[in-house]
């Protein structure tokens, strides 16, 4: 059952090319989780903060319906 998995070796410019993708998306991540953060603020002045977590329940529940009938088909 432990089968051994080799390790994958990388060439210095690939392993500096992955690190380099990794940053960027990690930067990316950061940056969208700013703008949420902000957007929800924002949102929950106009309309309430009640509204916002009403929004936000029924949008996760709309994507987990969403992944049901997906994974239904």
């Amino acid at each position: 059952m432990n089968s051994h998995i080799p390790m994958l070796r990388l060439t210095p410019q690939a392993a500096g090319e992955l690190q380099g993708r990794c940053t960027k998306a990690t930067s990316q991540l950061q940056e969208l989780m700013r703008f949420r953060k902000e957007f929800d603020r924002q949102l929950a002045l106009l309309i309430g903060n009640d509204a916002v977590r009403k929004l936000n329940k029924d949008t996760k529940n709309a994507l987990l319906l969403a992944d049901l009938v997906k994974e239904a088909a």
